[in-house]
């Protein structure tokens, strides 16, 4: 006799929240043990943890970055400090190549005042930018730290095609003089004030008198600027302004000219506004209280936001993201998406700080993989009502499913990968910092 069937019975039902969000497990288990099915890829979590149990003082890490020479670098907001790591765990002072960063272990204003940062990024030439939520940027220069300062230029005399000479102390002068065809005749040198290329400084401020009228060009109050994230690409520095809803240029200007101890002669910058790169707005390639920002290869901008619509943008470079094709632009995927990294295949990774783990995108926009999650075995069981003549009979069928939770960071405000894959992760609640690597495990799976 034919026997038909009917599913009847959910013993064990519960919702799979979206991008692995927390839910309440079921306190069921699955009745059959899993089978070791074929491997197959997923971050995994290196271990130790940074974390005050393995001997590391974070207090608030908000922000982080792999430098150019591989040490990560952990913007601590309310230590008012930045940690200096290796790639194997050590927190670095100072190092066997000349390297010295004691002077990001307390961080002070120029004006003794305390920097507490929020952002930071470093350049092609070592200098580490250091945004505190104001209407300043800072910069520490890694290079003249690691080589010394011998002297600074204080007066230069410079000869036209002419042969007229003339003497100048001020460095815009002399840029601009340069760009006319003088040359440099006579360099004047002096080790006074030799300090403040070591310490911290102000690489732009826009309150400054002549800045803020720069500023005012581009419809932003100089006093509302409030700098959240910094990224950089080539002789360009772009901050993301949550305050005044924009995307800013800065371009490097010549500051000074200093002899190193080692006997070089360098040029050290500032900055000052030349573009309102990305302007206020709700739509895509539009800006809504930015947080995270950095830059491709092709030099597109990707910046985070918290403001409505679209959590993650791209402009510039290559082509964007299209809302409805792409992943990544889907508007209720993150919940205070704070950060952006890419690595060097052009894979994108988003700090999602309310749903409390990283996603990662393929460089189309596509979603690929979730950090910093967990994986745990549901049951899924039901119950099959079979009709066997006239009678019924009940026959269980015990099944399971593998989900991803969120259960290890909270609220990671950061997210940075390094040349060899390995991600860090700002957990930032938990003051630690975590990693993950790209590995094959096994995969798990029930029979019937």
């Amino acid at each position: 006799m034919r026997a038909i069937t009917y599913t009847c019975i959910v013993v064990i039902s519960f919702l799979i929240m979206a991008c692995g969000q927390k839910f309440e497990l079921p306190t069921e288990s699955y009745s059959e043990p899993p089978v070791f099915g074929a491997g197959k890829k997923s971050y995994i979590r290196i271990s130790p943890d940074w974390d005050a149990g393995h001997g590391y003082d974070f207090q608030k890490p908000w922000d982080l970055v792999v430098g150019a020479d591989g040490y990560i670098f952990v913007a601590d907001r309310e230590q008012g400090a930045v940690h200096t790591i290796s790639a194997a765990g050590v927190e670095i002072i100072s190092d066997e190549f000349g390297n010295d960063f004691s002077t990001l272990s307390s961080l002070n204003a120029p004006d003794g005042s305390p920097i507490y940062p929020m952002a930071i990024a470093q350049d092609s030439r070592l200098n580490l930018f250091i945004a505190d939520s104001s209407n300043r940027l800072f910069v520490w220069d890694q290079y003249l730290n690691n080589v010394g300062v011998d002297s600074m230029a204080s007066a230069v005399q410079l000869r036209s095609s002419n042969d007229s000479l003339i003497w100048v102390t001020n460095f815009d002068s002399i840029n601009t003089l340069m760009t006319d065809g003088w040359d440099i005749e006579t360099i004047n040198w002096s080790a006074e004030n030799l300090d403040q290329w070591l310490s911290p400084r102000l690489f732009w401020d826009a309150g400054v008198t002549q800045e803020a009228i720069e500023v005012a060009k581009y419809f932003i109050k100089p006093d509302s600027v409030r700098v959240t994230g910094v990224g950089t690409s080539g002789d360009l520095c772009r901050l993301a302004d949550a305050f005044s809803d924009a995307i800013l240029t800065l371009a490097y200007v010549p500051e000074a000219l200093l002899k190193t101890a080692a006997g070089q002669e360098i040029i050290v910058y500032s900055g000052t506004i030349v573009d309102r790169t990305v302007s206020t707005g709700t739509g895509n390639g539009t800006v809504n209280d930015p947080r995270g920002l950095t830059h491709d290869q092709e030099g597109a901008i990707y910046y985070t936001q918290w403001g409505e619509n679209f959590s993650v943008h791209k402009v510039g470079g290559g082509s964007g993201f299209e809302y409805g094709e792409d992943e990544i632009m889907e508007i209720d995927r993150f919940d205070h998406a704070s950060d952006v990294a890419l690595d060097g295949a052009g894979n994108i990774y988003i700090a999602d700080s309310g749903h409390d783990l990283i996603q990662q995108f393929s460089p189309l926009g596509a979603f690929v993989y979730n950090i910093g999650t967990s994986k745990v075995v549901v049951d899924s069981s039901i119950v099959d009502s079979v009709l066997v003549g006239s009678t019924y009979e009940m026959v269980r069928r015990d099944t399971s499913i593998q989900v991803e939770i969120a259960d290890n960071l909270s609220n990671p405000r950061s997210v940075a990968v390094d040349a060899t894959g390995v991600v860090y992760i700002a957990d930032t609640e938990n003051n630690r910092i975590m990693r993950y690597r790209l590995s094959t495990e096994l995969d798990y799976s029930t029979g019937n």
